[in-house]
Formats: structure tokens, sequence, C-alpha cells
């Protein structure tokens, strides 16, 4: 099957970027990132590098990389590891800037790479065996941006762009580059699938639509400082009591060991942090998910305008939150397309369908904002419209509705026509009496012959003049 390759757009995108770096962090900092089962030890601490760049892009992955080499860099940054593991350190090697560019510069130059490399087969015929081979071969590619970095800047260590080569003929290195070539494609697969692509699909729906929680930006920015500030005072305030206990049994820290203890306690707060940050992604989508399912049940299927029950519902609670000092709101309006039976009868039920969209559209179009829409069944829609418009700038607006129906055709090239019932919302605070009213003026507006609109009376001596009208 000829399936292009598809990139994810706006906040998925974003949030996938931020998985992939909880993901990195929470395998650097755990055994995840470092199987070791006798008598084979694989790294796959790279492989959240290669995710980003097959399912994203060479930023995400350049990112994802960049953050690879800093959890690196710290955790060389001890008095416990080996000489050679401190070069990666800037604090320990005495380098500090090639030390920087070994551990972080070498990891994003990597993750660059490879989201080129998997951005050049996005679009093959193809893509997926050009995805495995990129994936298996990603291990390689890592080793050897690592090795040249240590020939550039520490010769000493006897390393060149050569050795990487020497893990493609041992069993390690072979089931690494397996390793990760499985787990790239399986997860690529799987977010290609029907089922991830309606979920991206809903999830977008209900952020395009601003439904469920919005999530503040800056409360999330806030966060994250404040959860680094909790990390470190927990850590040291472990390491302290430690020390106290230890002290109480006899036994005394050197400033060493309590530095090298405080620095394996902040490791396991940032993997802790790093599995946090997971959960939230996954309670985001939950929420947004479970806010498009509600958001289903309240829709009409067929035009995507607000059901019958979920439609009077809004309205009663718009109603509700009225100053009662208010005389008129805005108007409460029927809408009901003539003739519909014939559509049906004569073209379809296809075509009838294809007349109600239309038709919604164009009520949308005439009234784009502080409004809702309701379908309360067949042909009748109804609107409860928030804003206090002059008889003058009422009838504008209808008229202009009337001639936007008239554009849809249907059979032999017949326009279409509506009529309209408009209550004014004055001291009347409940959808149904509203409802009742206006369906009054909906049926007298038919009974003058369709494609007419009648509006009912409005007390308020501004806007009252005219307004007992049948046009």
């Amino acid at each position: 099957m000829n399936v292009k390759f598809r990139q994810y757009r706006g906040s998925v995108r974003l949030y996938m970027l931020g998985t992939l770096v909880a993901v990195e962090l929470l395998m650097s900092f755990s055994f995840l990132g470092y199987v070791h089962i006798e008598p084979i030890s694989i790294t796959t601490a790279y492989i959240p590098v290669l995710l980003a760049g097959a399912l994203a892009g060479p930023f995400e992955s350049t990112v994802v990389g960049a953050v690879f080499g800093l959890a690196s860099m710290w955790k060389a940054s001890a008095y416990y590891v080996t000489a050679f593991d401190q070069l990666f350190s800037p604090v320990m090697s005495g380098s500090p800037v090639l030390s920087i560019l070994l551990s972080v510069g070498s990891r994003a130059l990597f993750g660059l790479l490879v989201g080129l490399l998997y951005l050049a087969f996005r679009n093959a015929r193809h893509p997926a065996p050009w995805i495995a081979l990129v994936s298996f071969f990603g291990p390689t590619i890592h080793s050897a941006l690592v090795y040249s970095a240590l020939w550039l800047f520490f010769p000493e260590t006897g390393y060149t762009p050569a050795s990487a080569l020497k893990s493609l003929v041992t069993v390690k290195g072979l089931l690494s580059d397996l390793l990760a070539a499985v787990v790239v494609l399986l997860v690529w697969r799987l977010l290609r699938s029907r089922a991830w692509t309606q979920f991206v699909r809903r999830v977008d729906t209900v952020r395009a639509f601003r439904v469920g929680e919005r999530y503040s930006a800056l409360s999330l920015l806030c966060i994250i400082p404040v959860s680094l500030f909790s990390s470190v005072a927990v850590a040291i305030y472990f390491v302290n009591r430690m020390d106290l206990v230890l002290d109480q049994q006899g036994i005394f820290l050197s400033e060493t060991e309590r530095a090298d203890l405080l620095h394996l306690q902040m490791q396991f707060l940032f993997g802790i942090l790093a599995m946090m940050a997971l959960v939230i992604v996954f309670l985001i989508f939950n929420r947004r998910y479970t806010a498009y399912i509600d958001r289903e049940a309240r829709m009409d299927a067929l035009t995507g305008v607000l059901n019958r029950k979920a439609f009077f519902q809004s309205c009663d609670k718009a109603l509700r939150s009225l100053d009662p000092g208010t005389r008129v709101w805005g108007y409460f309006i029927m809408i009901d397309m003539d003739r519909f039976k014939e559509v049906n009868d004569t073209c379809g039920h296809p075509e009838g369908d294809r007349v109600l969209k239309e038709a919604v559209s164009e009520i949308k179009a005439t009234f784009p904002e502080n409004r809702l829409i309701g379908r309360l069944g067949g042909d009748e829609f109804a609107l409860l419209l928030n804003v206090p418009l002059s008889h003058a700038e009422l009838e504008h607006v209808l008229r202009r509705l009337r001639e936007h129906i008239h554009m849809i055709r249907w059979g032999d090239d017949q326009p279409m026509s509506c009529s309209i019932g408009v209550q004014p919302v004055t001291g009347i605070r409940n959808a149904e009496e509203l409802y009742h009213a206006a369906d009054e003026l909906l049926y007298h507006a038919k009974e003058l012959g369709r494609d007419q609109y009648a509006i009912g009376p409005a007390p308020d001596p501004d806007l009252a003049e005219g307004f007992e009208a049948v046009r």
C-alpha cells in the first residue's frame, strides 16, 4: 500500500516532542536506557532520538539528541565514574568546551543527521524499509560521531571513527541495531494506523473548537522551575538525612562521597520528573479525547451544530447568566426550510442532506459570532443570538440570510427558500418559552406565503418601532 509519510502538526507535534524528551530523560536515568542482562549489555538511550526523527523531523530529533547529551554530561560529572567517562563532563575533564562538544554536540549532530535521513525517505513509495534501514544503522551513526569527537578532541583515548564499525560484527552491536530498528518501525507503523490517525484528528478537533480544559502555557512554564527547585530541595534534604543517620552509626562520609550521593539523588528525581511529565501528557490527551466524545454526543451528526437537547441546555445556561436589568439582550430565531419534503421526495435524501449542510453554512456565515445554533429536527433550525441589533440592522441581516439561502439550488436549478420567526429576548429568560414564541412567528410567516420573516415585539422604545413586522 502506497501511504505517504504524514507529519504531525500543531499541539500534537509539540506534545510528541515533550513526550520523547521525557522518555529520553527516563531512559537516561534508569535501567531502561542501559539494559544489562548477563552476559548481554545493550544501550537503548538513543532510541528516542531515532523516534523523534522518524515521527516528527530533524528539529525534534536534534532537540532530543541534545537532551540525550545533557543527560550523559550530568552522569559523567560525578567522582565515582571512570576517568574515561569524565571526559564527557565539562566539570571533570579540565576542557569544558571540548567536553560539551563531545557530550552534547555529537548527540545533537546525531539527531540532526538521522532526522535528515528520515526526511529524505519520507515520501518514498515504500518508506517502511528505509525507516528500518536508517534505524538499524542509527546506533552505528551515533557511535561514529562520538568516536570522531573523541578522536578530534581527546586523541589520547586511541579511538577513531573506524572504531564504530566494530559494533557491526559483535553480538552486542547487532542486537542493539536490531532492537532499534524493530522498536522504531513498530512505533512508526502504530502512529500511522487508522486508530491513531482518528485519535489525533479528534484531539485536534477539540483544540480547534476550544472545547474542554484550556491549559495555560504560562502555568506550564512556571511549573518547570518550581519542579526543579523542589527536586533540588528534596535531594539536599535526603542526602543530609542520610549523612546524619550514617554519622549516628559511626560511618562518616567525605565531601566527595556526599557529592556523589547528591548527584545520584538528583538523577533519581530527574527520572521521577520525566515520569510525571509522561503522566501529564497522558492526562491532557485523555481529557481532550473525553471532551471530544462529550462534544460529539451534543452535536447533530449531519450538520455539525448542536442537537436539540444540547441546544436548549446551552440556551438555558446562557439565559441564566443574563443581567436581570437587560431589556433586550438578543434574539431567538427559528428557521425552517420551505418545501424541504419535496427535495427529499424528488431528488432523494442525499440531496436533502446536502441542502441542509449548505443551509447551516449560510446561517453560520450570516451570524458568525455570539450565537448558539441547533438543529431541532428535520429541516428546522434554531439560533440564540447575543447581539442587540436595531430593527433596521436585524431586517438587513435577515434579508441577507434569505438571499444566501436562495443561492442553494436543487433539482432543475430551483432556489431554496426559508421562513423565519424572530422573538426578541427581553423579559423571557426560559428557552422553551422563547422557542414557542418564535415558533408561532415562524408559522405566521409561512402562512403569508413562505420565504418571509416575522419579528415579534420588543418593549425597548429604541428598538420597538416597527418590530411587529412581517417581510
